[in-house]
């Protein structure tokens, strides 16, 4: 993470280093009051949730858990901002939303219907947990002209994180000759609300005097905690960020 932010923060100081000294030889390109933006791209990132709950049976208490890898997904962006200061200095937000689904390996220790404290091991798949992150990205923006049709900015601020997820809430088995198997698995829809943080930059091409187009570099980061009926979760939310699309200034 720290490598990320470190490299993404160091080629937008370069990038503006040089990029004032340019638009100072070349000419200032006309400052707008405002932007917006619709982007589309992808979430990298490797988040893993783990989950462990219980359950009487036979006079005892079956355990289980359930582990699940949440990856990377495609996310869609759109967002704006306003000058509020000088010639540079935006305020700006920017939402994007992402979802997937995947598969948690579920394993549990299950008593003997005879014997006391002698559990047999049964494992199986939870399909279909889905996950989904709506993220709001609130941000100071510094815009930087490089030529008077392209420009840089980086931003920097808090993000509210909207976050659902998929849980297993309990098991079912049955017994099966000397064993036991997993019958079926009873899922949960949670929701969470957290704020963690973004940092990015954004590179844009003026093709007319009010349409562009352009990319963005971002990384965001935070956590959440999911109530569930097996117990509370907690989640990491967000990961780096890449995508493009159009750019609108007035």
């Amino acid at each position: 993470m720290m490598r990320s932010i470190t490299l993404l923060t160091v080629l937008v100081a370069g990038t503006f280093a040089t990029g004032a000294g340019r638009a100072s030889a070349q000419g200032q390109p006309p400052y707008e009051q405002g932007y917006a933006h619709v982007n589309i791209g992808a979430q990298s990132g490797s988040h893993d949730l783990t989950q462990a709950g219980s359950f009487p049976l036979y006079d005892e208490e079956a355990l289980f858990s359930n582990k699940v890898n949440i990856g990377g997904s495609v996310i869609y962006d759109l967002g704006g901002g306003y000058r509020v200061w000088g010639r540079n200095l935006y305020a700006g937000v920017s939402f994007t939303h992402d979802s997937d689904s995947t598969n948690g390996d579920v394993a549990a220790t299950i008593p003997h219907p005879l014997y006391a404290n002698q559990f047999r091991a049964v494992t199986g798949t939870a399909d279909g947990l889905n996950h989904t992150e709506n993220a709001l990205h609130v941000q100071a923006v510094w815009r930087q002209p490089v030529t008077t049709k392209f420009d840089v900015a980086l931003s920097l601020g808090p993000t509210i994180f909207w976050a659902r997820q998929d849980l297993v809430a309990a098991i079912s088995v049955a017994e099966q000759g000397a064993g036991v198997v997993l019958t079926g698995v009873t899922k949960e829809r949670v929701n969470a609300t957290s704020v963690g943080f973004n940092i990015g930059a954004d590179g844009t091409y003026m093709v007319t005097d009010r349409l562009g187009a352009g990319g963005f570099l971002r990384y965001t980061g935070g956590s959440a905690d999911f109530e569930g009926a097996a117990g509370t979760v907690k989640l990491d939310l967000g990961g780096f960020q890449i995508g493009a699309g159009l750019r609108l200034r007035f």
